[in-house]
């Protein structure tokens, strides 16, 4: 779909859904067939929504995942988790304990000078230690029983290298299967700080219900969950599409205690299975959601893989 050719309309005037999530009652504002949100007017800072604002959803959790900000220390029984699904490398082996040292060192470097979001270098360390990753969740997932299998699902931007990484191809692959989806995470006019709200556009619309209705799919993610935000926004909208998802199997080179637990919760409160595959773990997020323990950070994945997009990628 051209967005320069279908028409725009406003958020206010976009079909209006409110269901239950996770207990919290939230908005999802889509655009008929044809047509196009445009979201410009509605987002606090421009500059931090990388992207076309002509999108299908925007949803409004509000608070939903409030109660995820801070360090959480609750049951997380690791020898346990397996079992259920949740499987996080380094509590099991050494090299992906030290890999996510050293993941945590450059993130905290690059936190300290952002200007090394710009620096080639630094930016090709990064997806170096994210392909090493991947290999190790390709090497141990038999003994898991975890594989690549489900429709693959990239959430745009990171989403397109991390689907390769995790498939352990090069990064101009043509994945066969692949959906794209653009979400973007973001603060609308009206909302406080801590609340979130997530828009959603599809790369072909009209082709969801065939390609993913009642689908196992497979969500590949520099960290996922981290709130799980994106991720639900993804799931919510395919629902809204008359396309849910029967199963969505996470893998990521992060995840944090609180997304997981929120996560399997709620999407399961609608019926979506969940399993759940890391390299490492956090504990902590901070007021913008992003992980802020000392020593498992990871700074702006998105931003710097945007380095190794593929090379049809559009905006």
């Amino acid at each position: 779909m051209n967005p320069d050719s279908e028409q725009h309309i406003s958020m206010d005037i976009a079909d209006r859904d409110v269901f239950s999530f996770g207990g919290n009652a939230i908005e999802i504002r889509t655009a008929p067939s044809g047509s196009f949100i445009n979201v410009e007017n509605e987002i606090v800072d421009r500059a931090d929504f990388h992207g076309s604002p002509l999108v299908d959803h925007a949803i409004r959790f509000g608070t939903t995942f409030t109660g995820l900000i801070g360090t959480h220390t609750g049951p997380w029984n690791i020898d346990e988790l397996p079992s259920h699904g949740i499987v996080v490398l380094e509590h099991h082996f050494a090299d992906a304990r030290m890999l996510m040292g050293a993941v945590n060192s450059l993130a905290q470097r690059i936190i300290a000078n952002p200007s090394l979001y710009d620096d080639k270098g630094v930016a090709a360390e990064y997806y170096e230690l994210a392909k090493a990753g991947y290999d190790l969740l390709l090497r141990h997932q038999g003994e898991f029983g975890f594989h690549n299998g489900g429709v693959p699902v990239s959430l745009e931007r990171a989403g397109l290298v991390s689907t390769r990484l995790a498939k352990g191809l090069s990064k101009d692959v043509e994945v066969p299967g692949e959906q794209r989806v653009v979400t973007k995470r973001t603060q609308l006019r009206g909302d406080k700080q801590t609340d979130l709200s997530v828009t959603v556009k599809w790369r072909d619309r009209a082709g969801i219900p065939n390609q993913i209705g009642g689908r196992v799919v497979e969500l590949a993610d520099f960290v996922n969950p981290a709130s799980g935000a994106s991720g639900a926004a993804f799931v919510i909208a395919a629902h809204v599409e008359g396309a849910p998802v029967s199963t969505v199997n996470h893998r990521s080179i992060s995840l944090t205690r609180q997304g997981v637990r929120f996560a399997r919760l709620a999407l399961g409160q609608m019926g979506v299975e969940t399993t759940f595959y890391s390299v490492g773990e956090c504990n902590m997020l901070n007021n913008h959601y992003y992980l802020a323990s000392p020593d498992r950070a990871v700074g702006d994945a998105g931003h710097i893989l945007r380095h190794f997009l593929p090379s049809d990628y559009q905006q």
